[in-house]
């Protein structure tokens, strides 16, 4: 089989003949294998090219024992001649990463002494692994040497090396090889066995962004976007950023200190809001019964958060025998609810609640909280 993409990666217009075609483990598809193809198949940590042939969808391409399958929905005849045409975006899109890839992979190797040992290209995401730790501030710096390499427009040159050049070449691999070895070199910045296709030169990558990183097995785990990506990421952000700076009559460039003193301003506010329901609150636990007259309290708010209730109810269960609960909420959108007592099994009242009232929710013997969708006086009639 001829892998017409090794011959020109630019080439996705070709003609073939079908030398077989059998099932596919999935249900109604098929595997067609041709005598020469311009489909890449998964593999070297990428997804497959996409395309058609035959005129139809090919739903994946998978490569064993060096012959390709290409995945259809339906068999084609052994013998006969089909066209196929390969998606040329998601090609050169995964030419960018990929190439960008190696670019990083060989600028962190060189200047700290890692080694690239996972890498996937997906259709959303690029991750690559390194065997050891690094800092924002030092990813940031291989960023920017990366792009300087971009912008020298540096050939990227494709090699088989022979068996006795191979032995004397220094190159990055993750697995040992011996024979038909296929050769990346970015001169200078990295050389690195691939089987995978590239861009002609760094210049056609356009951009390389390093969007995040997270510690993973002993080392980093790195996001990356390049090319066409990066670009789509950066306008996503920037009109984000221009949303935020006009919703807060701020500068696209201190949007940050806007949403800091926002933010100070929000927890000031909900502090506020605290002191406010504790003494709302403090109002409505004056009109519940006196302890002599009923074993219960059972109050109904409005809106309160979950550390006043629970603190409400630790005071009540100090004053009352029975069961004390506060249902902070409306009749139209429900209740949230925190129950205690000093000398009842909170538990078997929330069973009950699940049971008659539908309610969600649990706790321990002492205190159960959660939410029921009756309303006000479905829920005075269950404790009485």
């Amino acid at each position: 089989m001829q892998k017409l993409f090794y011959k020109n990666i630019h080439l996705v217009d070709f003609t073939a003949t079908v030398t077989a075609c059998f099932p596919a483990e999935a249900e109604n598809q098929y595997n067609i294998v041709l005598d020469q193809t311009a489909f890449f198949p998964e593999e070297g940590g990428q997804l497959a090219d996409k395309g058609t042939l035959a005129g139809m969808e090919v739903l994946d391409v998978q490569i064993s024992n060096n012959l390709i399958y290409h995945i259809l929905s339906a068999p084609l005849s052994v013998g006969s001649t089909v066209s196929g045409c390969v998606d040329w975006e998601q090609r050169f899109d995964f030419m960018q990463q990929h190439s960008g890839e190696h670019i990083i992979s060989g600028l962190i190797h060189s200047h700290f002494g890692l080694d690239n040992v996972g890498f996937h290209l997906g259709l959303s995401e690029v991750t690559m692994d390194m065997n050891g730790e690094l800092t924002w501030e030092q990813l940031r710096f291989i960023e920017q040497e990366a792009n300087k390499v971009v912008w020298q427009n540096l050939p990227i040159i494709i090699t088989y090396p022979s068996t006795q050049e191979l032995a004397a070449l220094e190159y990055r691999s993750k697995l040992e090889l011996t024979e038909d070895v296929r050769i990346v070199d970015i001169p200078g910045v990295d050389r690195c066995a691939c089987c995978a296709p590239h861009v002609d030169s760094t210049g056609q990558i356009g951009l390389i962004k390093i969007t995040g990183f997270m510690r993973h097995r002993g080392g980093v785990r790195i996001n990356i976007l390049c090319g066409g990506r990066a670009l789509a990421d950066y306008q996503e952000k920037q009109s984000s950023v221009t949303d935020i700076s006009v919703q807060l009559s701020a500068k696209a460039n201190g949007v940050s200190d806007a949403v800091n003193r926002l933010r100070e301003e929000n927890q000031r506010l909900k502090e506020q809001a605290t002191t406010l329901q504790i003494k709302l609150l403090d109002l409505a636990l004056e009109t519940l019964p006196d302890p002599s007259e009923s074993d219960h309290a059972l109050l109904f708010v409005e809106d309160i958060n979950d550390i006043t209730m629970r603190n409400a109810i630790n005071n009540l269960v100090t004053k009352y025998n029975g069961y004390c609960g506060i249902f902070a909420g409306n009749d139209e959108k429900g209740y949230r609810f925190i129950i205690g007592s000093s000398t009842k099994d909170c538990r078997k009242l929330a069973t009950l609640l699940r049971e008659t009232l539908h309610a969600k929710g649990g706790g321990s013997e002492p205190m159960i909280q959660g939410s029921v969708q009756a309303d006000c006086l479905s829920i005075k009639r269950f404790f009485e």
